[in-house]
């Protein structure tokens, strides 16, 4: 068997329609495809990167590279990948492309063999614990609790919502380099927790996750205001996940420290040598795929670390290991994926039962790819 054709599409102008929410969001992903010359084709989505950066990437240097390789050969493929291309090992672009490259392979490979990824993998556990990330920054807070009690009405037991979320001015603002970009008063936050804790009681397990707005001092502000709503992470709470800065920080605090969702192999290393982390959150779509997803399940293995975070893909590499203890469902990604797949595993109780379909399971919905393709 050899790879034939390598192509991308990207969806966008998906409407999502989120409950309490003041107005309509739209969603977009990117896809990519490897065609092979004995009809079996794998898919993946492209994770979080430049995507202008990381489609280009692909056409003008994977695909020449990859064209007539074994898609088998996970391992000889990747390692030559980073060889070519990245030997320095820095993440960014190319552990975006490789990484979407190296699920389709593997989704090649569960399809020749007519058997589903994660048992492929290792089959540790067919169901695993889920979470739903539904707190939004542009929520207000009175619609904030009014969505935590709609969905924790539905069984969603685990709940995550967003903080750092305005700037000076009180704005939802994330992104900038100024002075009026970082608010560092956490007390709207507070609020916005308790508010969120109050609704739905104290059987919820609740996280925060400050995507890697805070400086140590803020974090460490933020950290006191909401120990007493017993959280059960407070998930990248640091500037650029800096390791020695977030150990600290976890020295500090009650509440477990997570990160490393859009680290490579060598950064969720890092942390994991720091102690700066409870839980490791490994995504299949930047740390290289299912071939170093397992690595670094196995490196947080050792040092008695669960693997957190994540989605469709994701969920298959915590099924597959024995410390796989969360996977998540982002509200805009899973309205997404309910709109461009048939069928998508659904969240149940607090669990997801992963599917016994040959490869990933995620089959597209062809109408929908031809609706919201861009072009």
């Amino acid at each position: 068997m050899k790879i034939q054709a390598i192509k991308t599409r990207r969806l966008s102008n998906i409407p999502l329609e989120l409950p309490f929410h003041e107005r309509r969001l739209e969603g977009s992903v990117d896809l990519l495809w490897v065609e092979t010359d004995e009809g079996i084709t794998g898919m993946a989505e492209l994770g979080h990167g430049p995507a202008e950066a990381v489609l280009r990437f692909i056409e003008t240097d994977l695909t020449p590279f990859l064209l007539g390789r074994d898609p088998l050969e996970n391992e000889r493929v990747m390692h030559e990948m980073r060889w070519r291309f990245n030997p320095r090992a820095e993440p960014g672009v190319w552990n975006v492309a490789v990484s979407a490259v190296d699920v389709a392979l593997w989704d090649i490979k569960g399809k020749l063999y007519d058997v589903p990824v994660w048992r492929l993998l290792g089959g540790a556990q067919k169901s695993v614990p889920c979470y739903l990330t539904f707190g939004l920054r542009s929520y207000g807070r009175e619609a904030l609790a009014e969505a935590a009690r709609h969905w924790a009405g539905r069984g969603h037991k685990r709940l995550k919502l967003m903080v750092g979320r305005v700037n000076v001015h009180g704005e939802i603002d994330m992104r900038g380099a100024s002075g009026a970009h970082r608010e560092d008063d956490p007390a709207e936050d507070e609020r916005r927790v308790r508010a969120v804790r109050e609704a739905v009681g104290d059987d919820v397990e609740l996280m925060v996750d400050a995507a890697c707005l805070l400086r140590y001092d803020a974090a460490l502000r933020w950290c006191k205001r909401l120990e007493p709503y017993n959280l059960m992470w407070f998930e990248e709470p640091i500037l650029r996940n800096d390791p020695a800065r977030l150990a600290a920080l976890r020295r500090h605090t009650s509440i477990p420290i997570a990160a490393g969702q859009w680290e490579d192999f060598y950064g969720l290393g890092a942390l994991v040598r720091a102690e700066a982390v409870d839980f490791v959150n490994i995504q299949v779509g930047s740390v290289g795929g299912f071939t170093m997803g397992m690595k670094a399940a196995a490196m947080a293995q050792a040092f008695d670390l669960p693997i957190g975070n994540g989605a469709y893909y994701d969920m298959h590499l915590h099924a597959a290991v024995p410390n796989g203890w969360r996977t998540e469902f982002h509200l805009t990604n899973w309205l997404t994926a309910k709109a461009i797949y048939k069928h998508p595993p659904e969240p149940a109780d607090g669990w997801v039962t992963l599917p016994e379909t040959p490869g990933h399971g995620m089959v597209l919905d062809e109408d929908a790819v031809r609706e919201y393709s861009r072009g």
